[in-house]
């Protein structure tokens, strides 16, 4: 797949399409509600059928990767989003617990088939000095689409859950069209992805800490809206809370765009870690304020730690293999999906606070293992040097993958998720 002539035109269709996919993309976070509140599922049931939703998004980030590797990354993503879009209608539309269950279901299996795709188009299509700058484009470009959508969520909710569900599946319909009309068919491939040539120790290691993060970051996805809930607040504070968390999001992309050349990935990772504990901590007390601006923390903690970590992942990808790696490490997301609800339901069982301060130890925890690992890795690399193990400047590429203090020199990216 070539898009270097094209990488700037393709790249603007990507965030147009996400764009409006994001208007209303803030369902996934009320399944809980919609089984709980309106359909009147316990809490323990809730978890395990939200468990079942992130078991299904794993085959779903296979499925994304062949059909990319396969038919090309446009048809991917119109397969993906259709699909989608599909399956919050039914969750929307149905009155009974079977059918809705039914349509989680299908949402699990279509609602990863979209990543490989978008990830690899930037990954590889877009040359490696601007790289960077294409992730962080299609950020920003979502987190403003956050902010209005938080505002939607808010205000669709007034008719209802089901409504909103009804929203994103409009959301992803338009999306899909204009992935169809606009975007060139490209990055088709005959044949199965290079599975064998793609996976690394080093990828499955750094697939490992991404599934410790990705849990920790859907507990926050499907619990904060039953825990808005369980405090005795309107579900219309959740959204309001989202668009903060988005708003916030933007402002922390747009200062780490103007230094991530200064900042090394390292610091980013650390600094996130940090900022997300901060504010999982202030969401414990369970006041509004503290809420709001634990939320506007959580947001900031996104920009700093979503594109570090997939800017990594995208640098470990061999020559046509970033559709494959970027599948293997999105496999995380649906790990964090199955375990988080199956962790987050019993914490909130026993308070909003028990919840959020585990949330946050755990984040605390994860920001003191990068910061060792980094010492640890300084300490090194000059014997690493003296023995004749390493150079002062390795080829990112399959023969040597970057380490989490390799990527200073090019900076973060940051791409959706």
């Amino acid at each position: 797949m070539s898009l270097t002539n094209d990488a700037t035109s393709v790249t603007r269709i990507l965030v147009l399409a996400r764009v409006v996919n994001r208007l209303g993309g803030f369902g996934m976070g009320f399944l809980g509600l919609r089984l709980g509140r309106d359909l009147g599922v316990d809490l323990a049931l809730v978890g395990s059928l939200l468990a079942a939703f992130g078991m299904c998004t794993i085959p779903s980030r296979v499925l994304g990767g062949v059909l990319a590797n396969r038919f090309g990354a446009r048809f991917a993503l119109v397969a993906g989003l259709l699909a989608s879009g599909g399956a919050q209608a039914v969750i929307g539309l149905g009155r009974s617990v079977p059918v809705v269950v039914a349509g989680v279901v299908a949402l699990g299996l279509a609602y990863e088939v979209v990543e490989p795709a978008t990830q690899s188009l930037i990954a590889e299509g877009v040359p490696p000095q601007r790289r960077a700058s294409s992730y962080a484009l299609l950020w920003a470009a979502v987190s403003v689409a956050g902010v209005v959508a938080g505002a939607v969520a808010a205000l669709v909710l007034r008719w209802g859950v089901g409504t909103l569900f009804l929203t994103d599946a409009a959301t992803s319909v338009a999306a899909a069209t204009v992935v169809a009309t606009l975007l060139p068919t490209v990055g088709a491939r005959q044949g199965p992805p290079h599975w064998r040539g793609a996976v690394s120790r080093r990828l499955l290691a750094w697939t490992g800490v991404g599934c410790v993060y990705a849990t920790l970051l859907m507990v926050v996805v499907f619990m904060l809206p039953l825990a808005v809930d369980a405090a005795g607040y309107r579900p219309s504070l959740t959204g309001w809370l989202l668009a903060t968390s988005a708003g916030a999001a933007l402002a922390t992309q747009r200062l780490v765009a103007r230094r991530e050349q200064r900042w090394p990935s390292a610091g980013m990772l650390v600094g996130g870690y940090v900022v997300l504990a901060l504010g999982l901590l202030l969401w414990s007390a369970g006041s509004i304020p503290a809420l709001v601006v634990g939320a506007a923390l959580e947001g900031a903690s996104g920009a700093l730690l979503l594109g570090t970590q997939q800017a990594i992942a995208s640098r470990l990808a061999p020559p046509g293999g970033a559709a494959t790696v970027m599948t293997v490490y999105g496999l995380s997301w649906g790990v964090g999906t199955v375990v988080a609800p199956l962790v987050g339901a019993p914490l909130l069982a026993r308070g909003t606070g028990a919840l959020w301060l585990t949330c946050a130890a755990i984040a605390a925890i994860l920001a003191i293992a990068h910061s060792l690992y980094a010492v640890l890795h300084r300490l090194r690399s000059p014997l690493d040097l003296a023995v004749g193990r390493g150079r002062p400047s390795d080829a990112v590429g399959c023969a040597r993958a970057p380490s989490i203090a390799d990527q200073s020199g090019s900076g973060p990216a940051r791409p959706t998720r």
